[in-house]
């Protein structure tokens, strides 16, 4: 038996009828200035009544109905990462000039909200030697360098974390990958981060720390496939995206 029900992305189901739905919000995009040339993320915070047909037989919906679209400077680009607060972490597209950018997040059945002047590409002295800029903070505010964000230097001087490029790598195979701290703070950051990939666990075969601001960590993934990230982030919600790369099968 199906039945149409309603979500509040990413938690909430209850049985509704298939009355016109409001558009999609998005609450929040963080940060809102990237630097020309590096390789950025962002995270967008969505807000979303969603109709879904609900097999009660099977106990199961479709996920093709729970499908979004996010599209960067009118570049679709990949999801891959979707946290359960409704935050979607995504690359910024290569290349952009300097400028402000929109974003348009699309669901599944067609209805889309736009964020005009989302986020803005900027030249990297725009953002150097800011203590108020928090990069990619977990809260989507900015940072006001309180007592709490004193740590391991001046955390409200970290704009995030950069990944080296990765190249194809092979199922269960180690290997490993170099993480730079950014900002004016990046050489004094000496905290503990996790890393999360965005299929399948990740296992740390040999753990590092950070040393002038780079951390190097052997790890190995389990899951094949092309379009794999890795995400690193700290305790305060700063985070770093890699380049996609595929895990070839063992």
């Amino acid at each position: 038996m199906r039945r149409v029900a309603c979500a509040v992305f990413p938690l909430l189901l209850w049985a509704c009828a298939p009355a016109s739905l409001p558009s999609p919000s998005i609450v929040s995009v963080v940060p809102e200035h990237v630097v020309q040339g590096d390789a950025s993320a962002l995270s967008v915070k969505v807000s979303a009544v969603l109709s879904l047909s609900v097999d009660y037989d099977t106990q199961s919906v479709d996920p093709a109905q729970l499908a979004m679209t996010v599209q960067l400077a009118g570049q679709e680009v990949d999801i891959p990462f979707a946290e359960p607060d409704g935050t979607l972490v995504v690359p910024v597209p290569q290349g952009l000039a300097l400028g402000d950018y929109d974003i348009r997040v699309a669901l599944a059945d067609g209805r889309d909200v736009i964020r005009e002047h989302a986020f803005s590409v900027v030249l990297p002295s725009t953002l150097i030697g800011d203590p108020c800029d928090g990069g990619l903070p977990g809260d989507g505010g900015t940072d006001t360098g309180g007592p709490d964000d004193i740590i391991g230097g001046i955390q409200g001087d970290l704009k995030g974390f950069r990944i080296d490029p990765i190249g194809e790598q092979v199922s269960n195979v180690p290997f490993k990958i170099t993480v730079h701290a950014t900002g004016p703070g990046a050489r004094t950051f000496q905290e503990p981060v996790s890393f999360r990939a965005s299929r399948g666990p990740v296992v740390s075969v040999t753990r590092g720390t950070f040393s002038e601001g780079v951390r190097e960590e052997e790890i190995s993934l389990s899951h094949p496939g092309p379009h794999l990230y890795l995400m690193v982030e700290d305790a305060h919600g700063h985070k770093g995206l890699s380049n996609p790369f595929r895990l070839r099968p063992h």
